[in-house]
């Protein structure tokens, strides 16, 4: 059996190691996915996008998220997590904006396609690992 500070170390390696992620949102009982990069800081994703965003509305009307990161069967791992998102301003944004460009330019982008900054803290996670040939699901709060 797998320790589980191994594990969320194994899983904190994964996420710091992808940039792209689905996030799933709900408001008014409708549900939403949206494909966006992010950059990570343990178990918490950053995530620049348009204010006029429908994941930001629903976000602003529900913080509670899903997050899937597949690696599209390359290394046989994928991860799925709900956590909770938040809109950031002020000097939050500007901390997390200069954290986030650190790793991604967003330069090149229509400012008002980057002009807001989503905070998303990991809470439950499911971790399967298929590496080895047989199916292995891990979960584990943070």
């Amino acid at each position: 059996m797998i320790k589980m500070e191994v594990l969320k170390e194994r899983a904190k390696q994964y996420i710091k190691g992808k940039d792209v992620c689905v996030i799933a949102t709900c408001s008014r009982n409708m549900p939403r996915a949206s494909t966006v990069n992010y950059v990570s800081d343990g178990f918490t994703l950053y995530i620049v996008t348009s204010a006029q965003s429908t994941k930001v509305r629903n976000i602003g009307e529900n913080p509670n998220v899903s997050i899937a990161i597949d690696d599209q069967g390359k290394e046989r791992l994928c991860l799925q997590a709900q956590g909770i998102a938040t809109i950031l301003s002020g000097r939050e944004a500007e901390k997390a904006r200069k954290f986030y460009c650190q790793f991604r330019d967003i330069t090149k982008h229509k400012p008002e396609l980057v002009d807001i900054m989503l905070r998303v803290e990991l809470k439950e996670i499911m971790f399967s690992d298929y590496t080895t040939g047989e199916l292995k699901v891990y979960k584990f709060r943070v």
